[in-house]
Formats: structure tokens, C-alpha cells, sequence
């Protein structure tokens, strides 16, 4: 069952059967005008899933459209065109200049989450992630789809301490809104241990079971009729306007068993019973009895709906991949605790780099990821493998996504401008290379910025890669461009990626432009590698294939994604 999907998460969602998945745990884009593209750059349809802005184009006015035609066949998508409008209505009176943008995306979103809906199980939940600058609008988006009566918490995740944010207030949360399919939802409690100064203050006896503090054995309200209203021991709750209220069988501390029948049991012989077991505190003044409630048998502290217990993730942290939006680990397993079981199907339509696809692995869910950017899933997909030992087509299955020759040619056929960006984009990231700005003929495709350390000498050489990647038969005239790029840039060593073979004249060119030496080696400054069945059989053949300085070494400034191992350093900018 476990899959990740590379591709527009409308269309993947629309082919998802109804009620098929128990939970969704996602964090889409938030309209919040940011620029997530540092190292996306000129890929068509990545970039525009690293930039956070939005515009009332043509596409959005389409996707307005859509929901239109839905609403006649469609209770869900009747009701989100309606809200819709409501706001259309609103937006357009707007002297801001974000109001065509905030109605792209919720134009944007509204269809995605309206398919999200049908997807769920009936007693199925989703947590959508949010901040200030859209929850406000996507909550009565998620009225309408969800249900009113299906809202079950505004939560709220401080995700920094502290944020100078000019004239207002710093802005330091998020927002989750938890929405249920239903009222029969599936729904654990999540407890966090007890601060210990609150269990040294409120933890205060102590005997051979361990510490216990005081609870009441009455609770407020007469009864006039019935045992709870009546004399215990000549103690008479009443008198001060209260009633005798025994504690459930679970509060029994371990080790001591309640009666069998301790539910069926009057008020007055279950005191009876916990006073035999000891479980009573009689005050050395005074006659009013309590519950000796031990620590041993607290859950710890309920979590509530706003969370300040789970950090983001710091620059120094294992966790962090260099990936922009990455959430802590922690956050999306105490969701998914929460609100699912074990063997259940949990979806991220916004899958990113696999937050939530990690924790619903550990937490033993089934999972399903989609995102859009074929950067994404690459980092996903390592982090399946360094955490979890899971490995693509035996763990798990991976579409839309090259796995073999017989994708990557599917991937191309059609001859989109945006495929070709997409299998660019995976190429050069073989090679632990960012893609670059420059595209098209004569520039070149991906780049990476490197320092050499010379045990020899001693001292720190700068080095320069480039790559570029064609799709259809090369040409000796792409090849001489190519190595005209790597001279105007200073490239020590350039990578020419292909699908088909390359020629003895293609070879003489790279005999031409010489080697590149570092630490008493040689390396041939033009290089060619074409991408075949035995790359996708054995990744790591990459390294016969493509000769490159064995101690390569980031830059401090640049963020360590993972290792291929000794000789290769792979990294995203995040």
C-alpha cells in the first residue's frame, strides 16, 4: 500500500477510491508571498511549487470554473462554490492588491481539499497546517466541505520564540485546523510527562506505593435522593452542598485489584472497598476523607490545543534535511497518535520531504505521499532508506517518478518543455550537483560549488562543476558549446548527461579540453555519463561512471543533506 506520487496532487487525488484513506496530515503552501525557490530556480513546474505567491490567471480563473461545473453533480463542491462566492464577493471590494491572489489560491485549494474529504473514511480525520496570513479562509472553507459540526480544534504550534515583526505583534505560531469526517471519529488522548515541579508540589505523600497526592471523594451539587446524597462514616456531603463521588477502577494503583462487580457497586461500598485497600487519606485533623490518587497511575499532563512543548527544528539538528518548509518529526507523530491506528492508510497530499510519511512509518501506518516536485521526493526517498531501511519497489512504490529506462522515456515522449525540466532537474542531482538558472543550449543544467582539501600542500583549493543534460541524440556542436560554458566559467570539471551514446569525435573533444588534477590524481575535465538500465539496476555504478575528487567538502554555509558515501557529498540549499 505504501506509495509516493510525483505529479499534480488534484489529479492523483481524484484517482484515489472513496473512503479509502483514515487520516491526512498535510502542510500546503500558505499563501504567504515567501520564496521558497533558492535552489528550484528555473524549472517551470517546480518553481511554482517553491514560490509561495499567487495570481487570478487564467489557470485560476480555470480552476474557479471547474469548481462551477462540479457544483451541479457534487453536495461537496456545491458547497465550496458557494463559499466561494461569499468571498469573490468580498475579495473584489478589496483596495489590496493580494485579494486576486488570495482567490487563486483558495481557487487552488478549495478542490483539493474537497477530494481530500472523499477520500477519508467516515470516522477518518485530516489536520491541515496553516498560518495568520490564510487560516482565517480556509476554516470556513473547511465549514463548508467538512461540516460546522465536524470542527474539533484551532491548534496552535509556536514554532519560535521570538520574531521582531516591526509595528505588531511577533508573529511565532502556526496553525492546524483538525476537522473530522464525522462524529464517530477515531480519537486517542495525547499525554506529555508531568513538569516536575508540579509533581513535587502536587505529589507531596508518599508511602510504600510510591507518591500520591489528594483528590476530593465528593464532587459539587445536593443529591436528595440516592446513596451519593447520604451519611458515609457520619461524614454528610450534603451539608456543604455536595455528593460522595468514588473514583473509576482504572485509578486503582497496580498491584491491587478492584471487586469484579466494582461497577455495579453502590457509592457507599465502593468507599467501602478503597478504604480496605488503603486507598484513602483520613487527615490527622479534620474528617473530611480524600483518594490517595498515585503518580504511578497518571498518564502525565493531556496535551491541549496549544502546543509549545515541540521546537522547530534547529540549523544544527539531524533531523534537517535543507529542505525550506520541514516541520519537527515529533509535531506529525503526536497527530497521527492521536487521531488514527496502527495498520491505518495516513495521506500527505503535500508530502514535501516526507515529515509526515516518516512519522506514520515508525507510528506502524500504511502511507501515501504526493508532491509535485521531483526534488522533493529525492530527499524523501533517502530518508526512507537512512531511517528505515526502505527501499523503492520492494518497500514501497514510487510513480511518476523514474525508475527505470522505460520511465524516463514515458517522462519525455510527450515532449513537454516542463517534463524535460523535471528529468533535468533528477539528472543533475545524481551527481550531487543544484540545478541551474541557465537552461537551454549552450548553458548548462546543474552546478555545484565545492572546496578540496590538499593534504599535500595543505591548504584549500576552490573547485567548480557544471552539468548539462540533453534528451535526444547529442551532437558533436552541443559537446563544443558546452566545453566553451565550462572555459567562460572557470568549471574545473564538466559532466555531459545523455540518453544515447555519444561518438569517437564527442570523445576527441573531451581528450581535447585535459584533466583537472587534485591531490596527486588526474581527472578528465569533460566527462560524458549516459543514464541507462544498469544506472537504475546499481545507483552507486555512478561512481565508475563519473570521476570526481574523492574528499569533497561543503562550505559551511551550505546545508548537508546525506553522503552517497566516501567519495560523493550530495546537498540542497534549502
Amino acid at each position: 500500500m505504501n506509495k509516493l506520487y510525483f505529479g499534480d496532487n488534484l489529479e492523483i487525488l481524484r484517482e484515489i477510491d472513496d473512503a479509502r484513506v483514515h487520516l491526512i496530515c498535510t502542510d500546503p503552501p500558505f499563501n504567504s508571498g515567501r520564496d521558497y525557490n533558492a535552489f528550484i530556480r528555473d524549472s517551470l513546474a517546480q518553481k511554482k511549487a517553491f514560490t509561495d505567491t499567487w495570481t487570478y490567471d487564467t489557470a485560476a480563473q480555470d480552476a474557479r470554473a471547474d469548481i462551477e461545473r462540479r457544483a451541479h453533480t457534487s453536495d461537496t463542491y456545491k458547497a465550496l462554490d458557494e463559499c466561494l462566492k461569499g468571498y469573490d464577493a468580498v475579495l473584489r471590494r478589496a483596495v489590496s492588491g493580494s485579494s486576486g491572489a488570495m482567490r487563486a489560491y483558495l481557487a487552488f485549494m478549495g478542490p483539493r481539499l474537497a477530494e481530500m474529504h472523499r477520500v477519508l473514511t467516515p470516522t477518518g480525520s485530516i489536520y491541515l497546517h496553516c498560518d495568520a496570513t490564510a487560516s482565517h479562509y480556509l476554516k470556513c472553507v473547511m465549514d463548508a466541505i467538512f461540516g460546522v459540526e465536524n470542527f474539533r480544534n484551532e491548534l496552535i504550534w509556536q514554532r519560535t520564540s521570538a520574531h521582531n515583526d516591526g509595528k505588531q505583534y511577533g508573529r511565532v505560531h502556526d496553525t492546524i485546523l483538525f476537522y473530522s469526517k464525522s462524529s464517530q471519529t477515531v480519537w486517542h488522548p495525547v499525554y506529555t510527562a508531568h513538569d516536575p515541579a508540579y509533581v513535587k508540589r502536587a505529589y507531596r505523600h508518599q508511602d510504600e506505593r510510591g507518591p500520591y497526592r489528594i483528590d476530593s471523594l465528593n464532587a459539587p451539587g445536593v443529591t436528595q435522593k440516592g446513596a451519593s446524597g447520604q451519611p458515609w462514616r457520619g461524614i454528610n456531603p450534603s451539608d456543604v452542598g455536595r455528593h460522595w463521588s468514588a473514583p473509576r477502577r482504572e485509578a486503582w494503583p497496580e498491584g491491587i485489584e478492584p471487586p469484579e462487580n466494582y461497577e455495579s457497586l453502590s457509592v457507599h461500598e465502593k468507599l467501602e472497598a478503597l478504604d480496605a485497600n488503603g486507598l484513602i487519606y483520613w487527615p490527622p485533623r479534620g474528617n473530611v476523607p480524600g483518594f490517595k490518587r498515585y503518580l504511578s497511575m497518571s498518564k502525565g499532563r493531556r496535551v491541549q490545543d496549544v502546543i509549545t512543548d515541540i521546537n522547530p527544528i534547529a540549523s544544527k539538528s539531524k533531523e534537517r534535511l535543507g529542505y525550506p518548509t520541514q516541520k519537527p518529526l515529533a509535531l506529525y507523530e503526536r497527530l497521527i497518535k492521536a487521531s488514527s491506528n496502527e495498520g491505518d492508510i495516513v495521506l500527505d497530499a503535500f508530502c514535501g520531504c516526507g515529515t509526515t510519511i516518516d512519522a506514520a512509518h515508525t507510528l506502524k501506518r500504511q502511507w501515501m505521499g504526493i508532491d509535485l516536485t521531483i526534488l522533493a521526493l529525492d530527499p524523501m526517498r533517502q530518508r526512507l532508506a537512512d531511517r528505515h531501511g526502505l527501499q523503492p519497489s520492494i518497500d514501497y512504490h514510487i510513480e511518476g517518478y523514474p525508475t527505470n529506462m522505460q520511465e524516463v522515456r514515458k517522462l519525455l515522449k510527450e515532449g513537454d518543455k516542463r517534463k524535460y525540466h523535471d528529468f533535468s532537474n533528477w539528472a543533475v542531482t545524481r551527481l550531487g550537483l543544484n540545478p541551474t538558472r541557465d537552461v537551454g543550449d549552450g548553458g548548462h543544467d546543474g552546478a555545484g560549488h565545492v572546496t578540496l582539501w590538499n593534504p599535500q600542500q595543505m591548504k584549500e583549493t576552490d573547485a567548480r562543476i557544471l552539468a548539462e543534460v540533453k534528451t535526444g541524440k547529442p551532437t558533436i556542436t552541443q559537446v563544443r558549446a558546452f566545453c566553451q560554458v565550462m572555459t567562460q566559467n572557470n568549471a574545473e570539471i564538466g559532466i555531459f548527461i545523455t540518453l544515447e551514446p555519444v561518438s569517437a569525435g564527442m570523445r576527441q573533444q573531451a581528450e581535447e579540453m585535459g584533466t583537472f588534477e587534485h591531490n596527486v590524481q588526474t581527472y578528465p575535465r569533460l566527462q560524458f555519463w549516459q543514464i541507462d538500465d544498469a544506472y537504475f539496476a546499481n545507483p552507486e555504478i555512478i561512481n565508475t561512471l563519473v570521476r570526481l575528487p574523492a574528499e569533497w567538502r561543503l562550505r559551511p554555509t551550505q546545508k548537508l543533506e546525506r553522503h552517497f558515501d566516501d567519495r560523493q557529498t550530495h546537498f540542497l540549499r534549502g
